[in-house]
C-alpha cells in the first residue's frame, strides 16, 4: 500500500477514535502514523506534518492525564439514595416487585450502582422478575466498570441452579451482543442501507433489549458523523446512555426535546431503524460517573 494512503488511513482512524473519546486508541494510531512518517523518505518534506502529529499526540495525552486525575467519589448516603428514588420513580407503592425494579434502575441511572446491584440481586428471588433483574445486573456491571465483571457474574450463575438452561442461553446471548458491541473495531460505523433495515417492530407492547444506538447527525459541528453509543439501561421504550463529560461536541447535539432521526438500534435479535426523542439530559454530580451526562431517549418507530 502506498505510504501516503497508509498515513491518511492511520490519521483518519486516530481522529475517529478521538472524536468518540477513545483517547488511548487515538494515541496509538497517531504514534503509528508518526513512526511510519519518520521511517520513510517523506520526512524530508514532511517535517511540518510530523510536527502536527506530535502536537496531536501531546494534546490527547494531556486530555488522558486530566481524566485520570479526576477523583472517583464514593456513592452518596443511603438517605440521599432514598430521596433519589422517591423523586425520580413514578411508582407509588415502592415495595412491590416491579416498583422495586424501577427504583433500582433509577439509582443506577444516577450512578448509584452498588445500591442498585443490592436491590436487583434481591429481585432474583422473585421468579417472574428474575430475568429482568439478571439482565440489569449485567448492565450495572458494564456501566460501572467493565464487561469482565459481567462475565464473572454470569459464570457464577452457570454454577448455580438459579436459572434454567434455556434462561442461561438467553442471558449469554444478551451478554455476547454487548461484548461484541464493546469491541469497537468489530462494529461498523456505517448505517446500513435503509432498504436492508427493518423498522422497529413492537409486539404486545414489549421492546427488544437494545444494546446500542447508531446515529448519524444531520446538523451541528458533527454533521455527517456516525457514532455508536452503548445503551446502559432500558425501561420499556426509554433507553439510557452515559456520555463522558469531556465529549462536549457530542453532548451539544443532544438537547432535551430534540428528535433524533436516522437511528439504528442493535438488539439481541436484530438491527432495527427508528427515531428517538431526547427526554432527559442530566449531569451526574456524584458516584463513579461524576461529571458524565445521562441521556434518556424515548424510542419511536420510523
Amino acid at each position: 500500500m502506498d505510504i501516503k494512503i497508509q498515513l491518511k488511513k492511520l490519521i483518519q482512524t486516530a481522529e475517529l477514535y478521538r472524536s468518540q473519546g477513545l483517547l488511548s486508541e487515538a494515541t496509538g494510531k497517531y504514534e503509528d502514523a508518526l513512526a511510519l512518517l519518520q521511517g520513510s523518505e517523506l520526512i524530508q518534506g514532511g517535517q511540518k506534518l510530523a510536527d502536527i502529529i506530535s502536537k496531536k499526540i501531546n494534546s490527547v495525552k494531556n486530555n488522558l492525564k486530566k481524566i485520570e486525575k479526576q477523583p472517583i467519589l464514593p456513592e452518596v448516603s443511603r438517605e440521599q439514595q432514598d430521596i433519589i428514588k422517591n423523586l425520580f420513580t413514578e411508582a407509588k407503592d415502592k415495595s412491590k416487585g416491579p416498583e422495586v425494579l424501577e427504583g433500582a434502575l433509577t439509582l443506577a441511572k444516577f450512578g448509584q450502582f452498588e445500591r442498585s446491584l443490592e436491590e436487583l440481586n434481591e429481585l432474583l428471588k422473585t421468579p417472574h422478575l428474575r430475568m429482568k433483574a439478571a439482565k440489569n445486573i449485567l448492565r450495572c456491571h458494564m456501566a460501572r466498570s467493565s464487561i469482565e465483571d459481567a462475565y464473572s457474574q454470569f459464570q457464577k450463575w452457570q454454577s448455580s441452579n438459579l436459572f434454567s438452561p434455556n434462561q442461561l442461553i438467553t442471558i449469554r446471548l444478551f451478554l455476547e451482543v454487548f461484548r461484541f458491541d464493546n469491541l469497537k473495531e468489530n462494529v461498523s460505523l456505517q448505517l446500513r442501507d435503509p432498504e436492508h433495515v427493518d423498522e422497529l417492530e413492537i409486539t404486545d407492547g414489549e421492546f427488544p433489549d437494545i444494546c446500542s444506538m447508531i446515529i448519524t447527525f444531520d446538523d451541528g459541528p458533527l454533521k455527517g458523523g456516525t457514532f455508536v453509543l452503548d445503551v446502559s439501561f432500558q425501561t420499556g421504550n426509554v433507553i439510557t446512555l452515559f456520555v463522558a463529560g469531556h465529549k462536549e461536541e457530542l453532548l451539544d447535539n443532544f438537547k432535551v426535546g430534540k428528535i433524533l432521526k436516522k437511528l439504528q438500534f442493535n438488539t439481541t435479535i436484530a438491527i432495527f431503524k427508528g427515531k428517538g426523542i431526547i427526554a432527559e439530559k442530566i449531569k451526574i454530580d456524584s458516584g463513579p460517573r461524576q461529571g458524565d451526562y445521562r441521556l434518556d431517549i424515548k424510542v419511536t418507530s420510523s
